[in-house]
């Protein structure tokens, strides 16, 4: 009897620390705190968890069929574990060869050139210490980079999957106003298929809106001019909005911003003069702009304490890894002091570990 009790407990236990628990944090931090990244953790844990007891329930109709929906489980966990990397730096190779051809040579399109050599260093130094495994310099140089690209990569993945959450996330209310983020433009003065692309977007949920609530957003398009630009991007923006099939009541021009930080400011600002608003914490706003960016563009809204939610406009297949991967960077800065905290603790953990060695070894 005490051991059916233990057993009890114990299958109690794994369903509140593995499924109960981490789906309420999911749901609670997916609705008011969307852009935070334990977001995507807690749905990864739930998934899994709830993927793991529907196989215990098929095992019990037949075993075959379990193992049927377990192999590839267990495969993905193998091909990432044993040649994620490998895979990932012949990836990033071919999406370069790809990039270079579609868009030509830039800075911005050498993103995935220099993360494969990165990687590539990676490989080869594991390489180096397979051969001089009793090089404890060398040693505790792997460690050290294979935690901190191990922390890299968690939090890329984290990052990944909140940033699809905050793109499908529905809008089920009024919505006050959409921020339709701008770009670069064409000669100086028309958008590109890009821009055009999330002009579209927010033009969609402003028909959803007015469709589904009789309700009629106001439409602020952000940007400012840039030195090799004949007008403002806001004015391009408003051009392209003018040759739409589509009537749009009320449109604002926000034409001083030169980054999305201030795309939202200045937004916010224009807002409060035109409408007599304070702020936008109280109102419900959404920021339409690639899908790529928009978990950023919700994060730097969210640090000025405006809760927005988002909507994204779909990348060329062969340009959201550069994309991305740019915005993870962005991230990265973003929270840069985060990262160095715990970079730094890996790094004072194997200086110790060296020391122990050298001294006691």
């Amino acid at each position: 009897m005490k051991g059916v009790y233990s057993l009890l407990n114990i299958t109690v236990f794994f369903y509140v620390i593995f499924l109960i628990v981490p789906l309420i944090c999911f749901f609670y931090l997916n609705y008011f705190r969307p852009t935070s990244l334990w977001n995507g953790f807690f749905f990864l844990v739930s998934t899994a968890t709830l993927y793991f007891l529907f196989i215990l329930l098929i095992e019990n109709i037949s075993q075959n069929l379990a193992l049927v929906f377990l192999i590839p489980a267990i495969l993905v966990i193998i091909f990432i574990s044993v040649l994620g990397l490998s895979t990932s730096i012949v990836g990033l190779f071919w999406n370069e060869k790809i990039l270079l051809k579609r868009e030509g040579k830039s800075l911005s399109n050498l993103v995935p050139l220099i993360v494969a050599l990165c990687l590539l260093g990676i490989q080869v130094l594991i390489i180096i210490v397979t051969f001089y495994s009793q090089n404890i310099f060398l040693t505790t140089l792997l460690s050290f980079t294979t935690v901190t690209l191990s922390y890299l990569i968690f939090l890329f993945i984290m990052y990944a999957t909140t940033t699809v959450l905050y793109n499908h996330f529905p809008i089920w209310k009024k919505v006050d106003y959409i921020i339709i983020l701008g770009a670069g433009l064409i000669d100086g003065e028309r958008v590109t298929p890009l821009l055009a692309s999330r002009i579209d977007r927010g033009v969609s949920l402003y028909l959803q809106q007015k469709r589904n609530y009789g309700h009629k957003p106001t439409i602020i398009l952000s940007g400012g001019q840039g030195k090799d630009e004949k007008i403002s991007e806001a004015q391009a923006m408003s051009h392209y909005l003018d040759s739409l099939p589509v009537v749009i009541e009320k449109v604002y021009l926000e034409e001083q911003s030169t980054n999305t930080k201030e795309n939202i400011l200045f937004s916010e600002k224009l807002a409060s003069a035109v409408d007599g608003i304070n702020d936008f914490k109280d109102k419900n706003i959404v920021i339409s702009t690639n899908n790529y960016h928009l978990l950023r563009a919700g994060k730097i809204a969210s640090h000025l304490g405006i809760h927005a939610r988002g909507v994204g406009s779909k990348t060329k297949l062969y340009y959201l890894p550069t994309a991305f991967i740019r915005e993870y960077v962005g991230y990265l800065v973003m929270t840069k002091k985060k990262h160095f905290f715990f970079i730094g603790l890996f790094f004072i953990s194997v200086l110790i570990i060296l020391f122990i060695h050298v001294i006691f070894g």
